[in-house]
């Protein structure tokens, strides 16, 4: 049996082990906390409080076993008690006081390497007055040991003062957006050892030892200015003029948002490569967090800008056909023109041309796609078409005088038509035309009109006492979507006859 020391010293293990026990979870919960709350910088001060409590608790609950230890839990506690006021004095003065009143916070590196400084002086005071260890004359002494540290913290040497090259030259500063490789991401860090990167999108922390970033190629996205060119490429056939799939490619990007106006939008020829030439669209944005989804819109924009304006994007491709390709192309031609047609005798001033040249008419007209957001068609500008909505919505924007902003007038649905009057008389556009969704417009062009009005001269009668009465017909409608203080001109049908055979070049 045990005697009565040894039962003691039993049971002052089993009070005073739980103190230590519980001192990991109480760590772990001053890591969570402490992150999660912008105090990071407390969180060594605080485990070290946690520490020192806890070994407080075992000393009381087991004095016989902890007394030998004495003077060492006195340099744990008194250590862990000055540490964590200079950590409470810097955080109160730097992160409260000072932002605050508007100065600037210093470095964070500058911040851990004198908090580092006053940790190791204030633990060689205690070492020399609790222990009476002198803790110079031991590293001097000993060269075994020396060499040990020297080898140990070479690198963390090298990542200290890599950290402060950079807080002095600053090619970057927390706050910035860099590209690091291939990786995007905001420096929201630069400590002792290494520089914290969040990636972009990904929100995932991207952590580079300061020796590594001090080597590697980084680019700062928002120095000099938050202004950033981006480019993308594309490959056009060689068929197409260069000039032509340029001017496309840069007034496709325009209609993105977050891509700037000035500088404007380039497009230039890359190379020749074996099925297509290169082309590379260079645009600008100040907004970075976004730039991937304004990429991608910029991609689908010149996608859409392609197709209407009849552009290959060469591709190598086999198609399988299970019956022979005339048939399924006059097959798919046909439903094409019928959907066209059906659509044109929706048009209720088309009403007045012959069934035969309305079909003529769906023959030759083009479909044209628009992404959600683009622009179909902008006020002022000389049309010479006839938008009919095929899928989707269209919006009708009008810059009131009392309003910054365009505003809203309405949406144009399938069947929905806009442009007549630019079509027939050559007049400017009213208003502008957004996409709502992404659409299909049938657009009818006065090309495509011309060879139906020189080959019987009665259609353009017809077509003008058409319009006259569409035009007073829905004339408060006009005036409410087109400017709601300014009143839509009414046109005579003698006016509109006349218009309409000079625009098309018809003999009086």
């Amino acid at each position: 049996m045990a005697g009565p020391v040894e039962e003691t010293l039993i049971n002052e293990l089993k009070g005073g082990i739980p103190a230590i026990v519980a001192l990991v979870p109480a760590i772990a919960l001053i890591r969570f906390v402490c992150g999660h709350l912008g105090l990071r910088r407390l969180r060594l001060a605080l485990s070290l409080l946690a520490l020192a409590v806890s070994l407080g608790v075992f000393r009381r609950m087991a004095p016989s076993i902890a007394q030998p230890f004495a003077p060492y839990l006195w340099v744990i506690s008194s250590y862990a008690a000055i540490y964590l006021l200079f950590k409470l004095a810097e955080v109160l003065i730097l992160d409260v006081l000072w932002r605050r009143q508007g100065r600037p916070q210093p470095p964070g590196i500058f911040r851990d390497v004198v908090s580092t400084m006053f940790g190791a002086v204030v633990l060689v005071i205690l070492l020399q007055v609790g222990l009476n260890v002198h803790v110079a004359a031991l590293m001097i002494t000993s060269a075994a040991l020396s060499i040990f540290l020297g080898l140990a913290l070479q690198q963390t040497v090298s990542d200290l003062f890599a950290g402060i090259a950079l807080v002095i030259e600053r090619p970057f500063a927390p706050g910035d957006w860099v590209k690091v490789g291939d990786r995007v991401g905001l420096v929201e860090e630069i400590n002792w050892r290494a520089v914290r990167i969040r990636l972009l999108r990904f929100d995932d922390y991207l952590i580079v030892p300061n020796s590594v970033f001090a080597k590697s190629d980084v680019v700062n996205l928002c120095s000099p200015t938050r202004v950033h060119g981006h480019t993308v490429e594309v490959g056009a056939a060689y068929r197409h003029p260069p000039n032509q799939v340029c001017a496309v490619m840069a007034r496709s990007a325009l209609d993105v948002p977050g891509v700037l106006r000035t500088p404007a939008p380039i497009a230039e020829t890359m190379r020749f490569d074996q099925s297509s030439i290169a082309y590379r669209l260079t645009y600008w944005i100040d907004d970075i967090p976004h730039s991937l989804a304004i990429e991608s819109a910029v991609r689908a924009h010149v996608w859409y800008a392609f197709q209407r304006a009849g552009l290959e994007m060469p591709f190598r491709t086999i198609h399988a056909f299970t019956e022979p390709l005339a048939e399924a192309q006059a097959t798919e031609g046909a439903a094409r023109r019928e959907r066209i047609a059906a659509l044109l005798r929706r048009v209720d001033f088309l009403a007045a041309l012959k069934p035969d040249q309305l079909d003529e008419l769906a023959a030759h007209a083009a479909i044209a796609l628009y992404p959600a957001g683009a622009f179909v068609a902008h006020k002022g500008d000389a049309g010479d078409s006839l938008f009919i909505v095929a899928s989707g919505r269209v919006e009708v924007l009008a810059k009131l005088p009392e309003t910054s902003e365009p505003t809203s007038l309405g949406t144009r649905e399938v069947g929905d038509y806009s442009g007549e009057m630019s079509l027939l008389t050559g007049a400017p556009r009213p208003y502008d035309l957004r996409a709502v969704d992404d659409v299909e417009v049938v657009v009818l062009t006065r090309d495509v009109m011309r060879p139906i009005l020189l080959a019987d001269a009665s259609v353009a009668e017809r077509l003008s006492q058409a319009l006259s009465r569409h035009r007073a017909g829905s004339q408060q409608v006009l005036e409410r979507l087109a400017d709601q203080h300014a009143p839509v001109p009414a046109y005579q049908a003698s006016t509109l006859l006349g218009n309409i055979r000079r625009v098309f070049g018809l003999a009086g």
